[in-house]
């Protein structure tokens, strides 16, 4: 599979089109890709950090062309060619678009659209920390080849440190241009399950009324309303799933306990190598008052099944068994995994997060005392 650009965007939920998009002009996309002769190609645009199909075709002698392509404001679009073989990302603005791309060496040039010009300047001063990452990530792979525990834990914590930089880059960014879609399009999917809930709200209360148009906007809307109900201080939404045996769990049965909710799924590097941590807090803290409830967010239950006994997990996990369609995703606005809350006795939220060691140094401070 090749990427022409880094793809900044989660997986989470589809949505329809809205009003805006059913009235807006229609606009063509042209195309040339040298290298590439012939595929079948889809033109996909992101809604809810899911890939909406929005026409395909077929390329002939490396042309195609899109006609009545709806763009009501500039937004992010993907040319998915022969099923992933080769992608193409680029932000359109409401006009023509030709985009010339060549498959050999990576090269991208889209005209009409000045929003990609600002896409692309963004790309290219983001490209410090993910070079600085991807540098680290070898270093990583090298430590864990050689056993080498005590390097593999300084450069988790250097690794840290890089992404706290570039998250700082991008928000300064978000805030410095209230006006850009490009601002509005990280905000939604680069910070908005990075960073604290007041820090969100600024920048999205920021925005220039001129992005409302988006629906970047109103996703955004969306989130921090949802988010709003989620923070610290709140009451932890209730909700019942099954178990493997399909017995019906509810999070308010658990109450009187220290729970930490943990949304996680057996298809997710990040989300077993916590389960390791997790069973250390687990065994640490398990007749202290405490317990974990495990959301997997699974569409196969034999494979989560064989998680559950390779990870040997013996604290609560249910699943709905409807993968990212799960209805727990949306009540609490989870749209990273792992994620976690942190919840006192009374059900209440103390810490919301994608970081295990946070919530593993409340219940540090908590239960040691």
């Amino acid at each position: 599979m090749k990427y022409l650009t880094i793809i900044f965007f989660s997986l989470l939920i589809l949505a329809s089109c809205n009003n805006s998009e059913k009235n807006a002009k229609d606009y063509t996309i042209n195309a040339y890709i040298t290298g590439y002769f012939e595929g079948n190609v889809v033109l996909k645009k992101i809604r809810k950090g899911k890939l909406l199909p929005v026409d395909s075709l077929k390329m002939k002698k490396s042309k195609f062309k899109f006609k009545h392509v709806k763009i009501p404001s500039p937004e992010m679009f993907l040319l998915d060619i022969d099923n992933g073989n080769y992608i193409i990302q680029f932000f359109a603005d409401p006009a023509d678009i030709q985009v010339n791309a060549d498959f050999n060496n990576g090269t991208l040039e889209v005209q009409g659209s000045e929003t990609q010009k600002e896409f692309v300047s963004f790309t290219e001063n983001n490209n410090i920390y993910e070079n600085k990452l991807q540098k680290i990530n070898n270093q990583r792979n090298l430590a864990y080849s050689n056993y080498d525990t005590l390097l593999l834990k300084s450069l988790d914590s250097t690794y840290d440190n890089v992404v706290s930089e570039q998250i700082d880059f991008i928000k300064k960014y978000a805030y410095e241009n209230n006006k850009s879609f490009v601002s509005l399009y990280l905000t939604l999917y680069n910070l908005a399950d990075y960073i604290d809930f007041n820090e969100l709200n600024k920048i999205y209360e920021h925005f220039n009324d001129t992005l409302k148009i988006s629906p970047y906007f109103k996703e955004l809307k969306d989130i921090i309303n949802i988010k709003k109900k989620t923070q610290a201080g709140m009451q932890a939404p209730d909700f019942s799933l099954p178990d493997t045996s399909g017995t019906l769990i509810s999070l308010s049965s658990l109450q009187g306990k220290y729970v930490l909710l943990n949304f996680s799924a057996s298809w997710s590097g990040y989300c077993r190598a916590d389960n390791r941590v997790l069973k250390k807090i687990y065994e640490k803290y398990k007749n202290r008052d405490f317990e974990i409830y495990q959301i997997s967010i699974e569409q196969s239950k034999k494979q989560w099944q064989n998680v559950i006994k390779a990870d040997k997990i013996n604290w609560i996990t249910v699943s709905s068994l409807k993968g990212l369609d799960c209805d727990v995703l949306k009540l609490y606005g989870v749209r990273k995994l792992p994620y976690y809350f942190l919840l006192n006795k009374n059900g209440i939220i103390v810490y919301s997060g994608n970081n295990i060691k946070n919530p593993e140094k409340i219940l540090n401070e908590i239960l040691s005392e």
